[in-house]
This record gives structure tokens, C-alpha cells and sequence, in this order.
């Protein structure tokens, strides 16, 4: 531990905006606390979501730093234990969870196990448990260090693809008969599209002119449309909107457009808005009703079904990373930067929505 611990602090009111500032750190551990010294963690648009929906859904409040103004962008990422007063966790073990941008991060571990903790933290009670519990890497049959950057990058996007197709399926895809994907080239759309591949049901990709070579190449859709394109869709089919986008005009844009044919409309994500729109009164068709994976989840645990769902989910997310780090054609390219002023300029990037869909950024932490 040391007092020059720092943290990278993103202003709520411009996203692209950060801040690198002090890490208070502890110098006496009360029973039960740990400090975990993150070392690697992935940013992408999903990060951007998290800052989006801060104060809708709770994220800013997961990390608090004492400032109105800014607030901490969570990530995912691998740690080590710098020290414990946690019976069952060791100094030295890794961990694998959710954290702050920053060198270290004080937790109060609860419902200690042989697979990992959670963070009794009060101010963790503004998310559900999913994203409080840290996984000890020694006890995961499914952990391998080569594989970590991989795994930082799409474990906690992967949950959501899964999730959200799971709901869907389960619905019945509410009748329709076609899914329309926004931002096609994010790695939770695409991570969705390898799920539905079976599916007996048209996919059919909504990007960017920037991105559309690449979502064409990943050869996920059955067909590929630019945003300007929208109005061009041929109508007449049972429609649902997968919106990983989350931008409104494009929303109205996509529901006057498809009119009745739109059954339901699934916001998933927000890759391209800072703010979070679900009532709109110039909206046409179905409101957007926000996807949350920890309610799927809970609706498993609640069946009894939640052991099956992760044996499927755990061995359908290992054939996804196998396709998606193919040697012979791999979906994306990992490129590791380092330090917090690199995640400032990589936090910018992804902001501005001029980040490479091709590459999967990864942080270290210099020491």
C-alpha cells in the first residue's frame, strides 16, 4: 500500500473528460477488510453505459469519491490481494471483478468461499450482487492467465449478450420475426448475434459507415445497413429492436419506420448517448423497456434453473472466446496500453464513439 495510490475520476457531465487525481489509501486494516491492487482491466462502450446510466441505475454510486461532479467509470479487471484481514483471503491471490479506476480498492469481503467474496461495502447495495462478488482465480476451473486480456475483455459482455438473448428466447422474441441490432459492431452485439445464430430468426445490423466493412467481415448479420439506411428496411415483418445504441432520434427514426411491425423494443446499451431517454412522447410504437442481466439471472435463481443456466452459459462463452480469438480469422485484435493516463485517452476515444471496433483495449497498471 502507499500514499501516492491514484485514481482516474470521469466528470458526469462530459464523459470524455477525466481526471487523475489522489487514491486515499489506508494505513490500518479493521477486521474483515482487503486491498486489492488491480493490475489489468478492458474499457469499452460497455464502460461508457455504466457512466451513461450512473445516476439512473446506480453506478456512480458503486465507487464514491467525495465529488458531485465526477464520479468513477467502472471496469473489469484482474487484481491481486496487497493485504488482508480477511480470514480465507490470502495476500497474493488474484481475483477477477469489479473495480474503479484506480492503483488500489478497499473492500469489506463477505460471504467468504472457496470461489471468491463479495464487497459488504454499504455503497455496493446500489447494484445487484453479480456485480459485487470477486472471483478467486485459483479456484475458477475455467481461469487460464493467457487468456486473461480475453477474458477481461468479454466475460462482462458476454453475460449480457447471453442474458438478453436467453430473455428473448424465452418471450418468444415477442412474436417477431426479425431483430434489428444497433450499434452492430459493439462487442455486445455481436456476442448476441453469435447466440441467435440458430435462431429462426433474421438478423440485421445497424452501424456506422466507420465500422461497416468490419461488421461485414465478422459475417454475424444476415444482412448489414447504415444508419442512414433506416428508412430503406422493408417492412411488413414482425420486427424487434435489440438497441445497443441507445441514441433517441435513431430510436424514432427506427419506430416510425417500422410501425406496427415493432413488437417490442429491447434497450440494452448506450454507445452512442450520454443520457439515459426512455420517455418520449414523439416516440411511436412500444416504450423501450431497459434490460437489466442481473433480472434474468434472478429470474433463474428464482425457477431453480440458475446451476443448468450457468452450465450452459459457461460452455457456450467458451466457444464464443475460441471464435473470437480464432488464429485463422479473429474477430478482434487485443492491444494493451498502460497506465491511467493511456485509459484517459482510451475513455476519450471511446466517448467520442471514434474508438477502433476492431481492437479490444486492455489497461495495465505501471508499478
Amino acid at each position: 500500500m502507499s500514499d501516492t495510490d491514484r485514481r482516474l475520476m470521469t466528470l458526469k457531465s462530459s464523459l470524455r473528460e477525466t481526471l487523475i487525481a489522489p487514491n486515499p489509501a489506508p494505513t490500518d486494516l479493521a477486521e474483515g477488510e482487503v486491498v486489492l491492487a488491480l493490475d489489468r482491466f478492458s474499457l469499452t462502450t460497455n464502460n461508457i453505459t455504466y457512466a451513461a446510466y450512473g445516476d439512473a441505475i446506480g453506478y456512480w454510486k458503486v465507487f464514491p469519491t467525495g465529488d458531485d461532479a465526477y464520479g468513477m467509470m467502472p471496469v473489469w479487471g484482474f487484481a491481486d490481494v496487497a493485504a488482508s484481514r480477511a480470514p480465507g483471503v490470502e495476500v497474493g491471490a488474484r481475483v477477477f471483478g469489479y473495480f474503479p479506476m484506480a492503483d488500489t480498492l478497499l473492500v469489506q469481503a463477505e460471504k467468504v468461499s472457496r470461489g471468491g467474496f463479495a464487497d459488504a461495502s454499504p455503497w455496493r447495495k446500489a447494484v445487484p450482487d453479480i456485480y459485487n462478488r470477486y472471483v478467486l482465480c485459483a479456484a475458477d476451473r475455467h481461469y487460464s492467465p493467457a487468456l486473461e486480456n480475453a477474458e477481461a475483455l468479454f466475460r462482462p459482455l458476454f453475460v449480457t449478450s447471453y442474458t438478453t438473448v436467453d430473455f428473448l428466447r424465452d418471450a418468444g422474441f415477442f412474436g417477431a420475426k426479425r431483430i434489428v441490432v444497433s450499434s452492430a459492431s459493439s462487442k455486445t452485439a455481436y456476442g448476441a448475434a453469435h447466440c441467435l445464430a440458430a435462431d429462426d430468426v433474421e438478423l440485421v445490423a445497424l452501424t456506422g459507415a466507420r465500422n461497416r466493412a468490419f461488421v461485414e467481415g465478422l459475417g454475424a448479420y444476415g444482412a448489414v445497413h447504415g444508419y442512414d439506411e433506416v428508412e430503406r428496411l422493408p417492412t411488413g415483418v414482425p420486427t424487434l429492436y435489440l438497441d445497443l445504441a441507445g441514441d433517441a432520434d435513431l430510436r424514432r427514426r427506427v419506430h416510425a419506420h417500422f410501425g406496427d411491425d415493432l413488437k417490442y423494443d429491447c434497450l440494452v446499451g448506450s454507445t452512442q448517448s450520454d443520457s439515459f431517454t426512455m420517455d418520449d412522447p414523439a416516440l411511436v410504437g412500444p416504450k423501450p423497456v431497459f434490460f437489466f442481466a442481473a433480472t434474468c439471472l434472478d429470474r433463474h435463481r428464482e425457477r431453480g434453473t440458475l446451476h443448468a443456466f450457468y452450465d450452459r452459459f459457461l460452455a457456450d462463452q467458451a466457444a464464443f472466446f475460441e471464435r473470437v480469438v480464432d488464429p485463422a480469422s479473429p474477430w478482434i485484435r487485443i492491444v494493451e496500453h498502460h497506465g491511467l493516463e493511456a485509459a484517459a485517452l482510451v475513455v476519450r476515444d471511446l466517448a467520442d464513439g471514434v474508438s477502433d471496433a476492431a481492437e479490444g483495449a486492455i489497461i495495465r497498471i505501471a508499478r
